[in-house]
C-alpha cells in the first residue's frame, strides 16, 4: 500500500488540481477539526454566508462538510482531499449547468481513472484503486443516487419574505424657510368665492307657506302672554298631597291583606284545636 502511494504521489507532481479551492494549510486545519467545529470555517472560506436563512447556502455548506468527514474517515492526505473536494465541486457545477445523470456518471468515472484530464495537462492520479471504488460507492450512494433531489434544492429559486424595517417621519419645515405646497393642488380665489365663501341656496316656498307667515305676522299683537310660571309653593302643596294620598292608599291596602291573613290562621288553629279535642 505504502508503494502504491508513493507512485501515485510521485505522478502528481506538479498538480495544483488539490488547491483549487483550499490551500493546504486550510486543508489541514479543516482536517483536524470536528465536524462542529468545521462548519463554521467551511462557511467563511467556501464563502456560504447567512446559511440560518440562505437554503441554497446552508445546503452547500452542509454537502462540503460531509466530504471532509468523509476524507477524514478514510484517512485521505491534504492532496488527496482537495483534489477530491475540486472533483465535488465539478460534479455540483454540472448539476448547477442542468447536466443529466448519466453525464454525470460518466464524467467521474473517466476524471477518477486517469482517463480523462480535468484541465489540460492535469489528471486526478491522486488515488489508488481501492480508494477510487471507495470514493465512487460515496457519490453513488449520495448525489447519483438523489439526483433529482440535489438539482432540486440547488436550482429552486427560494421564496423569501421581505421585511421592510423602514420608518417614515414626516417632519414640519424650520421656520423661515420656502416651502410652499404644490401649486396643482391649490384651489383658484375664484373657485373660493364662487363655490366656498357663497350663500348657501334658499329652497323655493309655497304659496301656502306665504300666506300662513302673512297671517301670523298679522296675529301677533292679539296673542296674550303667557301665565307666569307656578310658584314652588304650589308645586310642594301639590307634591304633599299626592304623597299623602298614595300612602294612605297603601296603609289601607297592607291593613286589609294582615287582616286577611290573620283570619285565615285562626281558621287553621281553630281546626286544630277541634282536631285535638
Amino acid at each position: 500500500h505504502g508503494a502504491k502511494q508513493a507512485v501515485v504521489s510521485t505522478q502528481s507532481t506538479g498538480n495544483i488540481l488539490p488547491w483549487e479551492i483550499f490551500n493546504k494549510e486550510q486543508l489541514t486545519e479543516l482536517l483536524s477539526c470536528t465536524p462542529t467545529e468545521m462548519l463554521p470555517k467551511l462557511c467563511k472560506l467556501l464563502p456560504s454566508p447567512n446559511t440560518h436563512v440562505n437554503l441554497k447556502n446552508s445546503i452547500k455548506a452542509d454537502l462540503y462538510l460531509l466530504l471532509l468527514h468523509f476524507s477524514q474517515q478514510q484517512q485521505f492526505s491534504e492532496e488527496q482531499t482537495g483534489a477530491l473536494v475540486t472533483l465535488y465541486q465539478h460534479i455540483l457545477n454540472m448539476v448547477l449547468g442542468g447536466k443529466e445523470l448519466m453525464d454525470l456518471v460518466l464524467e467521474t468515472s473517466l476524471l477518477l481513472t486517469g482517463k480523462k484530464e480535468l484541465k489540460p495537462g492535469m489528471k486526478l492520479d491522486f488515488y489508488t484503486p481501492d480508494q477510487v471504488s471507495t470514493i465512487s460507492e460515496y457519490f453513488s450512494k449520495g448525489v447519483f443516487q438523489h439526483f433529482k433531489l440535489y438539482r432540486f434544492s440547488m436550482l429552486q429559486e427560494q421564496e423569501q419574505t421581505i421585511i421592510s424595517l423602514e420608518k417614515i417621519v414626516n417632519t414640519c419645515p424650520p421656520q423661515g424657510s420656502f416651502d410652499p405646497p404644490p401649486l396643482a393642488e391649490a384651489i383658484s380665489d375664484h373657485d373660493i368665492e364662487t363655490y366656498l365663501n357663497a350663500p348657501p341656496p334658499e329652497s323655493p316656498r309655497s304659496e301656502e307657506e306665504i300666506e300662513g307667515e302673512e297671517g301670523e305676522q298679522g296675529t301677533v299683537d292679539l296673542v296674550e302672554e303667557p301665565n307666569p310660571l307656578i310658584s314652588m309653593a304650589n308645586v310642594q302643596t301639590v307634591l304633599d298631597t299626592v304623597g299623602n294620598d298614595i300612602m294612605d292608599k297603601f296603609t289601607k291596602d297592607m291593613k286589609n291583606k294582615c287582616t286577611e291573613k290573620e283570619n285565615q290562621y285562626m281558621n287553621r288553629l281553630s281546626k286544630v284545636k277541634k282536631a285535638l279535642d
